[in-house]
C-alpha cells in the first residue's frame, strides 16, 4: 500500500469521525420548533405522545366512575374512535404523503384528534345507566 493511499485513507477515516460527531452534536430527533423539518416532526411525535399518554390517563379515571354495563359502552365507543383515527389523518395528510412535512402533519393531525377525544370523554364520567 503506497504512503499516498494511507494518507487519503486515513485523512477519510478522520473527516467520517468528524461528520459522525458533528451529527451526534445536533441531533435531528431533538425537538425545535424553530428548527429544520426533522426537527419540527420531532416535536409533533412528542406533542402527539403527550396527548395520548393524557388520554389514557383520562379513560382510566373516567373508567373508574362507570358501572360495569357503562364500561362496556364506553370501551366499545373508545375502540371505534381508536380504529377511525389513524386512518383519518392518513386521508388529512394524503396531500403531503412522501413529503418531509408529512410526519409533522400527521402527527399533528393524531395530537389534535387525541386531545378532542380526551375532552369528550368527560361527558362519560359519573354518568348514571
Amino acid at each position: 500500500m503506497s504512503r499516498a493511499f494511507r494518507a487519503v485513507a486515513a485523512s477519510a477515516v478522520l473527516l467520517l469521525a468528524a461528520g459522525a460527531h458533528a451529527a451526534d452534536d445536533a441531533n435531528p430527533l431533538d425537538c425545535r420548533p424553530d428548527g429544520n423539518q426533522q426537527q419540527m416532526n420531532a416535536c409533533a411525535v412528542r406533542d402527539f405522545r403527550a396527548a395520548d399518554a393524557a388520554l389514557n390517563i383520562r379513560y382510566g379515571e373516567v373508567m373508574k366512575t362507570l358501572s360495569p354495563q357503562l364500561r362496556v359502552a364506553l370501551r366499545t365507543e373508545q375502540r371505534a374512535w381508536l380504529k377511525g383515527r389513524d386512518p383519518s389523518c392518513k386521508r388529512a395528510s394524503k396531500a403531503n404523503e412522501g413529503g418531509s412535512i408529512w410526519p409533522l402533519v400527521f402527527n399533528s393531525c393524531l395530537e389534535k384528534s387525541t386531545r378532542q377525544r380526551t375532552a369528550e370523554l368527560d361527558r362519560w364520567k359519573g354518568r348514571e345507566q
